[in-house]
């Protein structure tokens, strides 16, 4: 590991001072505060080496996104100079697998189970506090008009999903359960709201973050990228968001502050394909920029962009669903719902595991992985009461004094 650490070290020193001396005039523009990044990170490495002689055994939130970083761009360099990209994949994965394999962190979230009637309790005195029920039902009567103004075909896509998964989950019933559950109209206003202001937020997010991003890349690395092979572009992006989706899931899970946020999706105590929609639009954008705007700074296309939006979609629906599917060994290669179920599994032993969205390989890597080949989690969710309808959710991460495990 310490050997790793140095290697990267050496090799983000070099790459600064040839950035610094071929300047804007062997780069464009970006070169100077790229070798300014590059300094930092070196910086930051450094550290994450000195910790890790001192004895600790847990990467940080900071580390896991600096050696993130390091393995996006080592991917998108592979697709300009292969040798060069492959030797920084290298490093830097075997970095995050060498701290994977050092200790999974240990988050500090749980608070005593509560009984299920203290929980139906909770509920009950939720949904009749705060504004009056003409006025919520209103206010979220607004906001779903307000969604289909912006995603006019978002109803269409819900049909057909529906068609798709309902029978799936009627044929592959992992838990037998009325199609109609408890919490369903709930969802489907998470559904109509949470999609149309995710398309909102990423949008703001590329324009704003995205946009600061792209100062430190090259615009001539840009080009490159952007003239790639659709197909190389395609694979670099499917990794590059495999990576940042990762990182920016587990963020959430060990940065007290994004749980708050994160924990409205964690709060499904029945997991179908309807509850994949049940979590904040806050959490939902955090977690989806971190995939994306890589992508946007480095210079990929709209059609890389695409492909990631629809698989995650997809997928995200399917690991989700409440059918008892496993894939046989393919459950090592491809997410699957038995994968996903135990991430969200209300089980200590299951805790701060399985963050990938496609692919458990990573998980593997990263030290997170807990799959039990025989066996799925006999309850969801966490130890705190949701509060009932979504306005109260919406706000539920900002009345919150304390959190719960995650």
């Amino acid at each position: 590991m310490a050997i790793l650490h140095s290697i990267e070290l050496v090799a983000i020193v070099s790459v600064a001072m040839l950035v610094a001396k071929l300047g804007r005039a062997g780069l464009g523009r970006g070169a100077g505060l790229l070798a300014l990044l590059l300094v930092a990170a070196a910086a930051l490495v450094g550290w994450q080496a000195i910790r890790l002689l001192r004895g600790q055994r847990v990467l940080s939130v900071a580390g896991l996104a600096m050696q993130s970083a390091v393995l996006i761009a080592s991917i998108a360099i592979a697709t300009q100079r292969p040798t060069l990209g492959v030797a920084g994949i290298v490093v830097a994965g075997g970095i995050l697998a060498g701290w994977g394999r050092l200790g999974r962190p240990a988050i500090a979230y749980s608070t005593p189970a509560a009984p299920p009637e203290a929980i139906h309790t909770a509920e009950g005195e939720a949904h009749r506090a705060g504004l009056s029920g003409i006025v919520v039902v209103l206010l979220t009567s607004a906001l779903v008009l307000g969604a289909l103004s912006v995603r006019g075909g978002i109803v269409v896509a819900m049909v057909v999903l529906a068609i798709i998964f309902i029978p799936l989950e009627r044929l592959f019933a992992l838990h037998p359960r009325e199609i109609l559950r408890r919490g369903w109209r709930n969802d489907v206003v998470h559904y109509l709201i949470n999609g149309a202001a995710l398309k909102v937020g990423i949008v703001v997010a590329v324009a704003v973050v995205g946009t600061v991003l792209r100062a430190f890349v090259p615009a001539s690395f840009r080009a490159a990228i952007a003239a790639s092979p659709s197909w190389m572009q395609i694979v670099a992006a499917l990794a590059i968001t495999t990576v940042g989706g990762y990182a920016g899931h587990r963020a959430a899970h060990e940065v007290p502050l994004l749980w708050r946020f994160h924990r409205v999706h964690h709060s499904v105590r029945e997991m179908d394909w309807l509850a994949a929609n049940h979590l904040h639009p806050l959490d939902q954008i955090f977690v989806r920029s971190a995939a994306v705007l890589p992508l946007y700074a480095l210079g990929f296309g709209r059609l890389s962009l695409g492909a990631f939006v629809v698989l995650t979609t997809l997928q995200a629906i399917f690991v989700h669903a409440n059918v008892r599917l496993t894939f046989g060994p393919l459950r090592w290669l491809i997410a699957t719902p038995q994968f996903h179920h135990w991430h969200h599994a209300r089980e200590p032993e299951a805790y701060n595991s399985n963050y990938a969205g496609e692919f458990p390989v990573v998980d593997a890597l990263f030290g997170t992985l807990y799959l039990p080949v025989h066996r799925w989690p006999a309850q969801y969710g966490i130890d705190d009461a949701e509060p009932a309808g979504y306005l109260r959710q919406l706000v539920w991460p900002l009345r919150a004094a304390q959190v719960s495990r995650a």
